[in-house]
């Protein structure tokens, strides 16, 4: 039971798109799941052609299903797994520790393996178990699954770089309990929802002896993911299968992941400082990028395009670390993804909120109607462009790149140790900047929209960098300076979609007199938000980073 390195990756095949596909691919799904054939299937045999170093291991194909046991989370919280494994005829429980590495990198310890009767797992010995882990599980008699996943296994070795990579290949998830699909719904305003895609999981791990330096492993398994992202829609995963069922949905998009606070870890340099709010960065983007490309619900849209706007935050607040890896490899795709993210939310947002409100500004609010179908369609194809991208091997590539780049800044930061630059010199000239540069906007009434659109970004830059470095500043700032700078950047931003709202509306097939009443409607828009972000600007007070926060 050797410690290993992992990373993993869903392969991602959509699914059938009309219903009797859908029909027929369930029926075939359904056969699959009853019989594994010894046979590669066609999904391995492509892989295996693409990757001619792969050596499959004996029993290299089975139906594996396995149920992951939890007492109310407790054990997942903790960094421990418990999970039983049935195929063959046999059962075995095995029970490891997990913990990030960095982002997308999870060290797995296996700390215990038994056979299991027919008793089952509540009477598993787990006596042989380290004693943390028996502190933590109390009596076997409260387990309770909390995941079952049944998959098709294949396994091959995979040398590399005089690492023994070993890749593991679960074909055709699915929860048994899961309820059928239903053949493609339609959303509210009448579109067709795609029907949930096929998912399969790669996983390339190595052992990582006790002792031994971790980088040379950690740099074969990123080579490998490349690879793969080159050969297959695959697409780097911060949690396995197992993980994301057991939260509630095994494809990750139950429920959109909203920022969490940062929590810079006792970091004393800039550079740790940056590796911890990159992790932070990372869990909502990667939280949100499957139900953003799969889901109908806007919101993962929203909060993966927040993300994005975090990290290029945080890559102008400590842009001494841009290094050219970061300019030519990762930049200019997020810039590219934040086209196509900003396109698809400043269309939901022009659809479901800006143009409801200006059509009830009128007296006949059914004159706008075939506008609102219009923009309707319009949004629904920049989400089309967007699903597209986030399916690509561009955007396989760039995820898996920024992850790769964070692994190597955590390596440089724990190699500097305390030599670095100082954290708290770097907050303080941070927050001082945009603080300035915030402060000395002119009257907001005054100005023209482009000058109030720098204004808006400003505050926002000022925010996050707040947020970035929240437990080095005073509690005032914290709480008081930030909850202010979150309303300033909500009002400017309400003014903004305005502006955009009249760009869309005149670029469409307007009748003159909805153009006219659009500019007047977001004239007054305009003019209110200045005037009241005048009033919250005069009110802000000075973010303080005292010595010794």
């Amino acid at each position: 039971m050797d410690r290993v390195l992992e990373i993993v990756l869903d392969v991602v095949i959509p699914a059938a798109p009309d219903r009797k596909s859908a029909k027929a691919a369930a029926t075939m799904a359904t056969a699959s799941r009853a019989h594994a054939s010894p046979k590669p299937s066609q999904q391995a045999a492509s892989l295996c052609a693409v990757l001619p170093p792969l050596v499959a291991q004996p029993e290299a194909r089975q139906r594996v299903t396995t149920v992951v046991f939890d007492r109310g989370g407790v054990l997942g919280r903790l960094g421990w797994r418990v999970a039983v494994e049935s195929h063959g005829g046999t059962q075995h429980v095995v029970v490891s520790s997990r913990r990030v590495h960095t982002p997308g990198v999870t060290v797995i310890a296996p700390i215990f393996e038994a056979a299991l009767d027919a008793n089952g797992i509540a009477h598993a010995l787990f006596d042989a178990a380290p004693e943390p882990f028996r502190e933590a599980l109390g009596s076997a008699d409260d387990l309770a699954a909390s995941a079952t996943l049944v998959a098709t296994r294949s396994r091959w070795q995979w040398p590399r770089d005089g690492i023994d990579v070993l890749l593991t290949f679960d074909e055709d998830l699915q929860e048994p309990s899961a309820a059928p699909q239903e053949p493609a719904a339609q959303d509210a305003r009448g579109a067709d929802a795609a029907p949930p895609p096929d998912l399969h999981e790669l996983r390339v791990s190595a052992p990582w002896p006790e002792g031994e330096d971790e980088r040379p492993i950690v740099d074969a398994l990123f080579t490998c993911a490349g690879d793969l992202v080159g050969a297959l829609p695959a697409f780097v995963r911060l949690t396995d299968a197992l993980d994301r069922a057991s939260a509630g949905s095994v494809t990750g998009d139950a429920e959109a992941i909203k920022a969490e606070a940062v929590d810079l870890g006792g970091a004393a340099t800039a550079e740790a400082a940056l590796v911890a709010i990159g992790c932070n960065i990372s869990a909502q983007w990667f939280g949100n990028d499957a139900g953003a490309r799969d889901s109908k619900n806007g919101e993962f849209i929203h909060q993966m395009r927040v993300s994005q706007r975090r990290l290029r935050t945080a890559m102008r607040i400590f842009s001494r670390w841009c290094d050219e890896t970061w300019e030519t490899r990762i930049e200019p795709e997020l810039k590219w993804l934040g086209g196509l993210l900003g396109d698809a939310r400043d269309r939901d947002v022009f659809v479901e909120s800006t143009l409801p409100a200006l059509a009830a500004a009128d007296v006949e609010p059914g004159r706008w109607d075939a506008i609102r179908d219009a923009a309707n369609a319009q949004r629904l194809a920049a989400r089309a462009r967007l699903r597209e991208a986030l399916a690509s091997q561009r955007y396989a590539r760039a995820a898996l790149a920024w992850l790769q780049w964070l692994d190597l800044l955590a390596r440089r930061a724990h190699d500097a140790g305390s030599a670095g630059f100082s954290l708290h010199r770097h907050a303080k000239r941070r927050v001082r900047r945009y603080y300035e540069r915030l402060a000395s906007t002119q009257k907001l009434t005054a100005i023209d929209e482009a000058s109030r659109h720098r204004a808006r970004i400003n505050a926002k830059y000022l925010r996050y960098t707040i947020e970035f470095f929240a437990t080095l500043t005073s509690r005032r700032t914290r709480v008081e300076v930030a909850r202010a700078l979150a309303r300033l950047q909500s009002v400017l931003g309400d003014g903004n979609d305005a502006a955009v709202a009249l760009r869309y509306l005149e670029r469409m097939d307007a009748e003159p007199y909805q153009l006219g009443f659009a500019r007047g409607w977001c004239e007054a828009v305009k003019r209110y938000t200045a005037k009241e972000g005048e009033r919250l600007l005069r009110e802000l007070g000075e973010p303080k980073v005292p010595r010794g926060a």
